[in-house]
């Protein structure tokens, strides 16, 4: 008698969906990651250019080249990424707190199901 033949199709499809809110929120989880090291960096970046001279030379990475580049419109350009980058971040939050409500809500209906039927 195997385990696999007791488990009703309806458990099988929960537990498949719970697999999937699994993935999902670790691939919310390795971008939100990615976007605070990004808005770091680019805190980071903005502290410099405050502390430098208006006249100073700046450059930004285009691809593999750095091009030269004029002070203010480089610390634009950086607040707009900024503000774009923390917006991303908190749907990213929304969306991980939902994911995880899923995932806990989907865990408590398996745990109750298989609970049951077993008890049966």
């Amino acid at each position: 008698m195997s385990a696999e033949r007791e488990i009703p199709p309806s458990i099988k499809q929960r537990i498949a969906r719970l697999q999937q809110l699994q993935q999902t929120l670790n691939v919310i989880i390795v971008e939100r990651q990615r976007l605070e090291a990004e808005l770091i960096e680019m805190k980071d970046a903005l502290e410099e250019l405050q502390k430098s001279p208006d006249d100073v030379m700046v450059y930004k990475a285009v691809g593999p080249i750095l091009v030269q580049s004029d002070k203010q419109k480089l610390v634009e350009e950086l607040n707009e990424k900024r503000e774009l980058t923390e917006t991303r971040l908190k749907l990213l939050e929304k969306q991980e707190q939902r994911t995880r409500s899923q995932l806990e809500s989907l865990q408590k209906e398996l745990q109750q199901a298989l609970s049951g039927s077993s008890a049966s």
